[in-house]
């Protein structure tokens, strides 16, 4: 595999993250690899662990990862199959021996200058029957809501939903489109990691609000207690 791209600004803030930030195995997004993939590419794969998770469960799976950080690919060169390091934000083409089954993006995409050029250079190594699979963050969770209207807070943090190495902020509405603007199509009911208030009735005046502005009440509580939204997107079918 050969990869084409430069070293820009922008990526820095990734290398200041703890070890731990890198060492998440993720066994929500392997469950949405499909079982017959034979070929993954881990998109922004840290360490390594959730591809050495993977071919643990499923031995015979060839793992490939992009990472940006030094002290991360060298780790994850002793767990994967192959490790490239690459600048995801600069990245113009992608050349693999043999097309990937799925392309990996756990919560990676949120982080990049431009997520849709990042989809468009790596389509180019997905087989036509493969599949993404995204893990990407809800901003529109009551944890970021609440501060914002009645604090006046939209504070970043080290890690989570307002993670300060955050360049993109997305709603599921805003992550189906981007994925539609890239020719793939939401092929499997999106999962989603809820984390509700302890009292569902914080959720009242939102809802509330939303619902005067012509908004479903049912949808918007759902859509508030999102955390993340797992995804996977394939290419659409030939008309």
């Amino acid at each position: 595999m050969s990869v084409v791209g430069t070293t820009t600004a922008g990526t820095e803030s990734m290398a200041a993250k703890g070890q731990e930030y890198f060492e998440f195995e993720r066994p929500e997004v392997i469950r949405l690899i499909p079982p017959t993939a034979r070929r993954v590419l881990d998109v922004g794969c840290g360490a390594g662990a959730l591809g050495a998770a993977l071919k643990r469960e499923r031995p015979g799976v060839h793992v490939v990862g992009l990472e940006y950080v030094a002290e991360a690919v060298e780790r994850a060169r002793t767990r994967l199959d192959e490790v490239h390091q690459v600048d995801l934000n600069t990245l113009d083409d992608l050349f693999a021996p043999e097309p990937f089954d799925t392309i990996v993006f756990a919560d990676v995409l949120e982080h990049l200058l431009d997520p849709e050029a990042t989809l468009r250079a790596l389509l180019s190594v997905l087989s036509p029957e493969g599949c993404i699979v995204a893990s990407i963050p809800n901003v529109k969770h009551w944890s970021v809501l609440l501060p914002l209207l009645v604090n006046d807070r939209f504070t970043y943090t080290a890690a989570g939903l307002l993670d300060r190495t955050h360049v993109h902020l997305f709603t599921m509405t805003e992550a189906v489109d981007m994925f539609e603007r890239v020719g793939l199509a939401h092929i499997a009911e999106l999962e989603l990691v809820n984390m509700p208030p302890e009292d569902m009735a914080t959720l009242g005046p939102l809802v509330g609000a939303a619902a005067q502005y012509g908004a479903s009440a049912d949808r918007t509580t759902r859509l508030l207690s999102v955390y993340q939204y797992l995804f996977v997107a394939a290419r659409r079918a030939a008309a």
